[in-house]
């Protein structure tokens, strides 16, 4: 089911946000134009992806400001240490200016 997270104006380029949705915290990314999901949550350390996460649009990585770990947001495989496992992802669609993801 995808349910409605966000518009397209509150995710900037090359940036990321975190929303709730039934007590669970989704990352939604903006890298160069194309929108990903994935949980919000670093699996190193407890640390919302969403407040301060780095997005490179280089390679569309997520790197976590704790730590450094760094994590492919279109897959959710870890990139760098110290992370020991991937993030979920979630499927990404936009309905005219909404971001559904499906969870």
């Amino acid at each position: 089911m995808f349910v409605r997270l966000a518009t397209v104006a509150d995710i900037p380029l090359n940036e990321v946000r975190s929303f709730e949705h039934d007590g669970e915290r989704i990352a939604v990314y903006n890298c160069n134009g194309q929108f990903y999901a994935t949980d919000a949550i670093c699996t190193h350390s407890y640390y919302d992806l969403g407040q301060g996460g780095y997005v490179d649009p280089d390679d569309c990585t997520i790197e976590c400001p704790l730590h450094g770990a760094r994590f492919d947001i279109a897959s959710g495989e870890v990139r760098a240490l110290p992370a020991y496992g991937p993030l979920a992802v979630y499927a990404v669609k936009i309905e005219g200016d909404d971001v559904l993801v499906e969870l």
